[in-house]
């Protein structure tokens, strides 16, 4: 429903612009009518799809691709929290091409099993493994843990964010299938 409103409010946008384009260009239209302004409108939809279609051969090329890390270094440094939204947005529409960059995984702790997320693995071995908060997902902790206490567990990104965000509560239809069975070590 969201992308409809929001293409709906796209023509909106388009179509306000076509007008004082129209009004500009009344002289070299022949007609000044609707049909006018239809024939801008389609004309407006046209190059604004001929102008994506260029921006994505763009994106695909080395420059394109540099462009656009540079551009989400950048942003991450003003606004942290679009990485956040980019995994979400990725483990949603992104297919197999793009995936979340931080996998669920579950890690052992005393007598505990923690959720948390693996957000890298270093040439030792070591797993760089980022710990919630509660209710806010993106205030949390990082810590390097070894592999033999991490476990990935098969939950979708946005559900385990989900899953902080009602503080624990309603979870088992999701973490049930996946810890499956097993067992937190006791002392």
């Amino acid at each position: 429903m969201l992308p409809i409103v929001a293409v709906i409010v796209l023509l909106g946008y388009v179509l306000k612009a076509v007008v004082s384009v129209h009004g500009v260009l009344r002289e070299w239209i022949p007609f000044d009518s609707a049909t006018g302004i239809a024939l801008l409108f389609s004309l407006a939809v046209v190059l604004i799809l001929a102008a994506c279609f260029v921006a994505g051969l763009i994106a695909h090329r080395a420059i394109g691709i540099h462009f656009s890390r540079t551009m989400e270094s950048h942003l991450m440094k003003v606004y942290p929290k679009y990485g956040i939204y980019k995994d979400i947005l990725a483990g949603k529409f992104g297919g197999t091409e793009n995936a979340p960059s931080l996998s669920p995984v579950l890690v052992r702790k005393d007598e505990c099993l923690y959720p948390a997320f693996q957000a890298d693995r270093l040439a030792n071995g070591l797993i760089v493994v980022y710990f919630p908060g509660s209710p806010d997902a993106w205030n949390g902790s990082l810590a390097l843990v070894g592999s033999d206490r991490v476990q990935a567990m098969d939950v979708p990104f946005a559900a385990m964010i989900e899953i902080y965000e009602r503080l624990g509560r309603d979870c088992s239809s999701q973490l049930n299938p996946a810890v499956g069975g097993i067992e937190p070590k006791t002392a």
